[in-house]
């Protein structure tokens, strides 16, 4: 295969520049259909809501299947969306978000909801995040980015678990 076929093919760049893969688990004080229920409760104030900057427009193409558009600030005075297509499968408790449009697109993410007996439950989350643009990243470097989006990750769900704590004791 010459260089050119592996730069590009018929769906976009052939080849991400960088592919870093990482995991977490989040533990919550509400029982694992309940978390299950919050998270898929997909909103158009999801970022709003959680502290964070940003919008949603939520567009339910099935009773399992959502499109999720999402813009955030960027630096520079500029704006980044994402759009994410998601599949649910209730059955077993996770979603599979995966990036369609945007800086990351093709990255894919699933989430499972696991009981921690009756009244707990935990995230595992489990994600794949690809790079498109830019030099190809040395092993060290890829493990480095690995592990900042495993710590900005993780930190998010812990401000996700708050909210959802407290929704759950106000119900």
């Amino acid at each position: 295969m010459n260089e050119n076929a592996r730069r590009s093919g018929p769906l976009g760049p052939g080849r991400a520049t960088a592919c870093s893969e990482y995991s977490f688990r989040q533990r919550f004080r509400v029982p694992a259909t309940w978390a299950f229920r919050w998270c898929i409760d997909f909103t158009p104030y999801d970022w709003t809501n959680s502290g964070g900057h940003g919008s949603r427009r939520v567009l339910w193409l099935s009773p399992r299947t959502v499109v999720l558009d999402d813009t955030f600030p960027a630096p520079r005075h500029r704006r980044v969306r994402k759009v994410k297509l998601v599949q649910v499968y209730p059955a077993t408790k996770h979603w599979v978000s995966t990036h369609i449009v945007g800086p990351n697109h093709y990255s894919q993410f699933r989430y499972t909801i696991l009981p921690d007996g009756a009244k707990a439950s935990v995230l595992r989350f489990e994600g794949r995040d690809l790079v498109w643009h830019g030099r190809p990243l040395s092993s060290t470097a890829n493990r480095r980015r690995a592990e900042r989006l495993r710590t900005e990750d993780a930190e998010l769900w812990k401000r996700f678990a708050v909210e959802m704590e407290r929704d759950f004791a106000a119900k």
